[in-house]
C-alpha cells in the first residue's frame, strides 16, 4: 500500500514537470504491530534507494519511528542550555541588567 502511495507520488511530481530530490528523500517506518514483519523492502525512486532512518527533523520537531518525545526534549534542553551558558556567565560578572536583556533577546 506504502509502495503504490509513492508511485502515485512520483507521478503526480512527473505530471507536474516537479523534481523529487531523492537524496533528501528519508524513509520513516512507524510499525506497532505486535508481530512486526523483518525486512520491509526498501524504496526506490528512480532506481535509487531511499535512505531508511530511525528519526528525522520536519519543522523543527525531531520525529522517531517509535514517536516518543525523548530526542525532541533531549535537543530542545541542550540548545536552551547552551545559549543560557553565556547569559550566565555575564550575570556573574554583574553586567547590566539592560545589557543582559539585549543578550537574552538576541540568542533566544
Amino acid at each position: 500500500m506504502a509502495r503504490e502511495e509513492v508511485r502515485t507520488l512520483i507521478s503526480w511530481y512527473q505530471d507536474n514537470n516537479l523534481y523529487l530530490n531523492v537524496s533528501k528523500t528519508k524513509e520513516l517506518i512507524v510499525d506497532y504491530r505486535k508481530q512486526q514483519r523483518e525486512g520491509h523492502a526498501p524504496i526506490a525512486i528512480n532506481g535509487t534507494t531511499v535512505e531508511r532512518v530511525s528519526s528525522f527533523r520536519f519543522l523543527c520537531v525531531h520525529i522517531t519511528d517509535d514517536l516518543t518525545w525523548t530526542l525532541h526534549t533531549t535537543t530542545i534542553t541542550k540548545t536552551a542550555r547552551q545559549r543560557l551558558f553565556f547569559l550566565r556567565r555575564l550575570q556573574r560578572f554583574n553586567m547590566d541588567p539592560r545589557i543582559l536583556c539585549n543578550f537574552y533577546r538576541c540568542t533566544i
